[in-house]
């Protein structure tokens, strides 16, 4: 067969097929559902804390450029060493760069829990906010209520067992830092120019008891309430998530149901094929002419249904996910075309449609069924969407490395450059379609489609009216490297 040549009709439309991530054993324990379940909310929760670590690093850092321009500070009655606020921004930058690592790294074995992630950012955050409060407080008495941000989203994240242990640490965190203070291990610093120190300040060295007991009164109401309210939102997403489970598994039941329906309706259909076959065939003697008719009217009714039926199951048996994955089993990709073509070619035949093949032998690993699935509905598509007396070439060859090369090209209808995304969606038609061939089902190209996903296959499509079709399938092998081989004798 000479070879195909080179489309400068259209532009073509390449559809990588996307990964389909699948779901949870249906099987798994409470526990294990319930830490699949918090993982990937505690990474999030990792990484959104991250982000706001670098806001806090920015101010920080900008405070510190402040402290290079002692005059313009001066004016407003400040007075902030620089070194503090930069070296607390570059700690915390080297920090905050160290948790993101570790919290994209954190689905790799080996790497720590997010939860044990989140705890280690809790408490560093903390040290750090400490020793900051301890050069702002004097001056700024509402300064110890910086570690009610902390406080709150502990709350957001943990159970509140956990939230209340993160307020008693932020507690110890202050309390320490004001016992240190009257020791001498801590000298009183201030922000202020004329190094005053605030009312609040003063008030709290004269009766510490009087100034840190309503503070830590506000903190235990805060906890409670935030935590309060953030259990009821776990337990009602805990509550959406059994729910949606339930549906998932409801639909699940249904599709089952519908798809035994189906399959029971399958025989039927094709015994009614098989006896309007042999009436059309004269075995009961001669019909006449309107009996004729009506017998290949219902003959070509029950074929569709059949194709349809047919179609319907490969489509829903792809995308079950609550069966085992077929073995792969070494075969040769030509044999395989071979197969599909000898089962099409009657019925492109009836219409005077040559199909010319040029197959080159190539082995690969695969899934039988999935493959036969792909093919057959490219080329049973090729042929229904080709014009009586017309040519559908089909070749197949080895592309290195490890890669077959599939192309099913037609010289029928064509199809839109605008509709081309949308060929694989289930039941999509276009009108030129339905016009050319009313008994077709629209499912054929979403099995292709799922079909290709199985064998992690890519597929491009190039058409235009008037021009035809060509499909170009690569199918990776699995795991062994594509080898070609003599051809056999067929």
């Amino acid at each position: 067969m000479p070879a195909i040549p080179a489309s400068n009709g259209p532009t073509p439309f390449t559809y990588q097929l996307p990964r389909i991530e699948t779901g949870a054993d249906p099987g798994q324990t409470a526990a294990a559902e319930s830490r699949n379940w918090n993982e990937p909310l505690l990474r999030e929760n990792a990484i959104w804390f991250c982000q706001l670590r670098w806001l806090v690093v920015a101010v920080l850092a900008a405070v510190g450029v402040a402290g290079f321009f002692p005059q313009a500070l001066g004016a407003v009655g400040l007075v902030i060493p620089p070194h503090w606020p930069l070296g607390t921004a570059a700690l915390l930058a080297l920090l905050n760069a160290g948790y993101r690592l570790l919290a994209r790294a954190s689905e790799r074995a080996g790497v720590p829990s997010m939860r044990w992630l989140l705890w280690t950012q809790i408490v560093c955050d903390l040290v750090i906010l400490t020793a900051v409060i301890r050069w702002v407080d004097h001056d700024l008495p509402a300064a110890p209520f910086m570690y009610l941000f902390h406080l709150i989203l502990a709350c957001m994240v943990f159970a509140p067992g956990e939230s209340l242990m993160v307020a008693v640490l932020a507690a110890g965190c202050y309390l320490v830092r004001l016992a240190l203070e009257p020791a001498g291990l801590a000298a009183p610093a201030s922000i202020l120019s004329a190094g005053p120190m605030s009312a609040g300040a003063e008030a709290r060295r004269l009766s510490p008891t009087l100034f840190v007991a309503p503070m830590l009164l506000i903190w235990a109401v805060i906890w409670y309430l935030v935590s309060r309210l953030a259990e009821v939102v776990r337990r009602r997403d805990h509550e959406l998530a059994v729910t949606n489970r339930r549906l998932e598994a409801s639909g699940e039941e249904r599709a089952r149901h519908m798809l035994q329906t189906t399959h029971q309706l399958k025989a039927p259909f094709a015994a009614i094929h098989a006896q309007a076959q042999l009436l059309l065939g004269g075995y009961c003697g001669t019909l006449p002419v309107a009996a004729h008719t009506v017998v290949e009217k219902i003959s070509a009714r029950c074929l569709a249904l059949s194709r349809q039926i047919q179609e319907m199951l490969q489509l829903a048996n792809l995308r079950s996910q609550g069966q085992t994955t077929p073995p792969r089993r070494e075969l040769d990709l030509s044999h395989a075309l071979r197969e599909v073509i000898a089962r099409v070619e009657p019925t492109a035949r009836q219409r005077g449609i040559r199909i010319e093949q040029a197959l080159n032998p190539v082995m690969l690993r695969a899934v039988p069924d999935h493959l036969t699935m792909l093919l057959d509905n490219l080329v049973v598509n090729a042929v229904s969407y080709s014009h009586d007396q017309d040519v559908v070439q089909v070749t197949c060859r080895p592309v290195p490395p490890a890669t077959a090369e599939v192309i099913v090209r037609d010289h029928g209808i064509g199809i839109p450059g605008d509709k081309l995304p949308r060929i694989f969606e289930d039941y999509y038609r276009t009108e030129e379609a339905v016009r050319h061939n009313l008994s077709s089902t629209g499912l054929g190209l979403a099995v292709v489609r799922q079909a290709a996903h199985e064998l992690q296959a890519t597929i491009q499509v190039e058409s235009a009216p008037g021009w035809g079709t060509r499909f170009t399938v690569r199918l990776p092998d699995h795991p062994d490297t594509l080898t070609p081989r003599q051809p056999q004798p067929h």
